[in-house]
């Protein structure tokens, strides 16, 4: 086995260096310096607006979405730098990401938490190539949340408009293989869940940024090409309060 990862990126870890910046502890620049190579693949990705976050003034930040399925916006991937030549690598590389986001940490030792969890997409033409590591990735993975079965709950991934959630029980990211990822055998991402459970509009979301004086988040975004398939109306709406 000697496959090519990486990890999805649809926001912040990609142009913020602290996971708590009054700490300036530079835990996401050393992840990225650590484990990843400074190499941006833009992708087509199902994401919106979605999440109401405490630490950006009660604005929102991104979320997968299977609404998006055909709406898609773009994110990034940045590549592990080093070849998955076992599911130990693998789960070395998930975990990174989630002390990264703030999920892995001395009281949580999981991949899962209240609000996300680290999930995983395999590229399907694996199971052509190489089926046994294709078997045996995804058996692997989902033993780890077995274990998380008692706190772990897929179903709530998901608004209450939304028929499937974006990951599911067995952490499978359940989102669509695109193009742009054929390089990759295998990715890693953060699906969250949504709050609130419905669909915001772009006034929404605009009026929140305006209420609460805080365009950070939705700005660097766009400034590293990540963006939803309705920010120009965003854009609109905040050109207009």
């Amino acid at each position: 086995m000697k496959l090519k990862g990486g990890v999805i990126i649809i926001g912040s870890l990609i142009w913020e260096d602290h996971l708590v910046n009054e700490n300036k502890d530079y835990i996401r620049r050393d992840w990225r310096r650590l484990n990843l190579f400074d190499k941006r693949i833009l992708i087509n990705v199902p994401i919106r607006y979605g999440r109401e976050s405490q630490t950006r003034r009660n604005t929102y930040t991104m979320v997968f979405s299977k609404s998006c399925e055909s709406t898609l916006g773009q994110g990034l991937i940045l590549p592990f730098n080093e070849h998955v030549t076992s599911f130990e690598i693998l789960e070395r590389q998930a975990i990174a990401l989630a002390i990264a986001e703030g999920i892995y940490k001395k009281d949580n030792l999981r991949l899962t938490s209240s609000w996300g969890s680290v999930g995983l997409l395999v590229n399907p033409k694996l199971m052509l190539q190489d089926i046994s590591s294709y078997e045996f990735i995804r058996k692997k993975w989902s033993d780890i949340y077995l274990y998380y079965q008692d706190t772990f709950l897929s179903n709530i991934y998901k608004t209450r408009e939304e028929s499937e959630s974006v990951i599911t029980q067995h952490g499978i990211l359940n989102i669509n293989w695109q193009t742009e990822m054929n390089e990759f055998d295998l990715l890693i991402g953060t699906p969250v869940i949504p709050k609130p459970d419905s669909f915001l509009s772009p006034k929404e979301i605009a009026q929140k940024m305006k209420d609460n004086k805080y365009y950070t988040y939705y700005q660097k975004n766009r400034e590293n090409r990540i963006f939803t398939d309705v920010d120009k109306e965003i854009q609109k709406e905040l050109d207009s309060l």
